[in-house]
Parts: structure tokens; C-alpha cells; sequence
């Protein structure tokens, strides 16, 4: 039927009180409202569920869910995907904003271009102070230094298309506006959270560029929060429950992952990239440690 919603935009939380109202508020006002939102608050300790049960009394286009335990990011994120029934459907997360044409534009591009599986705006990166006092948000965009800093145009073959990915090292795509049934047909969040593994959300992306071509607008943006100080990744990885011998080995799952899924042919033309990745690349170990040790030096607190 004509009325009937042509996206999904999926909101999985946890603590997101401070924002998730904004978040709402800012999607409502998109120039396409031809939607449904699905929320899923996964047991939040704050005020979170309020403000979302609220908002779908207030909207009926809002449907809320409270789920009785917190099942962890990657359920909480598949989960939302699990209800979209429309022929679209994009992530929406609590603490990114979308400008106002965000999703008319890239939902255009969809339906003009049945080979493209995804878009998105160009992403850039913005610092949010609340005022603790008055409770007024600051807003502070961080200038991308070259276009396509973070998410890329994709085209050609598997194997061009896997590799040039690899490369990039970014999982910004997954922030799309999607097919729903190419996201369903090559989900990997549950193949990831048991155990949890690192990088799920970087896999996705390869797995849905295998699909067809990724398109970025330029007359749109997505704005995605950074924290305003620096973090650990083993830091994070510790706060989220990974086993010591996981942490040891953290993107060791993800190239086994790489050589079951794209075979060996295409593992080895990229081995470097592995090699680099496992060892002595950013998001490596090593890279860690001599983070570690550089602010025991400097008298810096210790990551963990």
C-alpha cells in the first residue's frame, strides 16, 4: 500500500539518555517520513526507556522495546535489524546525528540504481560537551583532512572491491541506508557474539560490498561522535566482557574469518594486509603496548 513504511531505521541503546531524545527529535524531522523506527533499549540503568516509551506513545510510527537484560551490542544491534520488514533499512545509533535529506537522498539513489546495496552521506566527525549545569549541548565538527575520509564509493569486482576495503580500514559503511534482505542475507553479528569477537561491524562490510556496489552522496552528511580524549582498544575490550586469551589475539578471529569467507586466492593477495593488522599496524598489539609503556613514561593513567 502506498501509506505503508519503505525503511526500517534501527535504534539499538543502552544508557543513551543524555542524547537519544535529540536523536529522535532530529529523525523526525527528516524530509523523508515515510519510515518506521524500531527502538531496542537493552536494559538501560538510566532514564533511557522513558524517554523512548514516550516518544512511541507520542508517535505511533515509534515502536519501543524493553528488553528485560542487556544481551550486548552486537545482539542489541542485530535485533532491530530482525524486525525491519520494509524494503530499506539503516542504523541509526543514539549518539550520531543525520542531516535533514539524509535519508531522501540516499533511498534515491536506491531506487535508481538497483546494482548499489547501500548509501550514505559523506561522514564526518563531531565532539558533544553537555553542560551539567544547564544541560545545553555543544557541538564542535571535526574538518575532514581529504574527501571520503572515512566511508568510500565501491565498484568492480569481488576481488578489487575486498581488497581496496581492506585497505581503506574503515567500517564507517555500516552506518548506510541499506537493502534489508542483502543486510539479512549476509549478517554476521550472530556468528560473531558467540563467542564475541572483534571487528563484526568491519566484516559486515565486506560481506555486504561482496553484494554489489556502495554509493556516497555528496549533498548529505553523517555526523559521527568521537570521545574528546584518546581510549584504548584493549581498554574497551576489557570493559566488554572478551576473555584475556581473546584480548591476546583480538583480530586473529577476524582473519580467520577473512580466509574462510573470501578463500585463499584472495587471503593471499592481501597477506600483507593480515600481517600488518595482527602485528605492528594500529590496530594491532603491539601498537597497544607501546601506547601502554608511552604513558607510563609520561606519567599518563594506565589504559589497564
Amino acid at each position: 500500500m502506498k501509506n505503508e513504511p519503505v525503511v526500517t531505521i534501527g535504534i539499538p541503546v543502552y544508557n543513551g539518555e543524555k542524547v537519544i531524545g535529540e536523536r529522535i527529535k532530529h529523525i523526525l524531522n527528516q524530509t523523508f517520513q515515510n519510515f518506521i523506527i524500531i527502538i531496542s533499549d537493552n536494559n538501560s540503568s538510566d532514564n533511557t526507556s522513558q524517554i523512548c516509551r514516550d516518544a512511541s506513545v507520542n508517535d505511533k510510527r515509534i515502536v519501543f522495546f524493553q528488553q528485560e537484560k542487556n544481551k550486548g551490542p552486537y545482539w542489541n544491534t542485530n535485533f532491530v535489524l530482525s524486525k525491519a520488514k520494509t524494503k530499506y533499512f539503516v542504523w541509526a545509533f543514539a549518539d550520531d546525528l543525520w542531516e535533514e535529506n539524509f535519508l531522501e537522498e540516499n533511498i534515491k539513489i536506491l531506487e535508481d540504481e538497483p546494482k548499489i546495496v547501500g548509501s550514505i552521506g559523506d561522514v564526518t566527525e563531531f565532539n558533544r560537551k553537555i553542560d551539567e549545569n544547564s544541560g545545553e549541548v555543544k557541538i564542535k565538527i571535526i574538518k575532514n583532512l581529504k574527501k571520503f575520509q572515512y566511508v568510500h564509493p565501491i565498484s568492480g569486482s569481488i576481488e578489487n572491491k575486498i581488497k581496496f576495503y581492506l585497505n581503506f580500514n574503515y567500517s564507517t559503511a555500516i552506518y548506510a541506508v541499506f537493502r534489508t534482505d542483502v543486510l539479512k542475507r549476509v549478517n554476521v553479528f550472530e556468528e560473531f557474539m558467540n563467542p564475541l569477537r572483534w571487528r563484526a561491524d568491519f566484516a559486515y562490510v565486506l560481506n555486504i560490498i561482496k553484494e554489489g556496489d556502495f554509493h556516497v552522496t555528496t549533498n548529505n552528511t553523517v555526523y559521527k561522535e568521537v570521545a574528546n580524549t584518546s581510549t584504548s582498544i584493549i581498554q574497551y575490550l576489557r570493559k566488554s566482557g572478551y576473555a584475556y586469551f581473546d584480548i591476546l589475539l583480538y583480530n586473529f578471529p577476524f582473519t580467520i574469518w577473512c580466509l574462510k569467507n573470501f578463500g585463499g586466492k584472495i587471503f593471499l593477495k592481501n597477506l600483507n594486509y593480515f600481517i600488518r593488522l595482527n602485528v605492528v599496524s594500529s590496530f594491532g598489539l603491539s601498537a597497544e603496548i607501546i601506547r601502554m609503556i608511552k604513558r607510563i613514561l609520561s606519567g599518563k593513567e594506565k589504559y589497564w
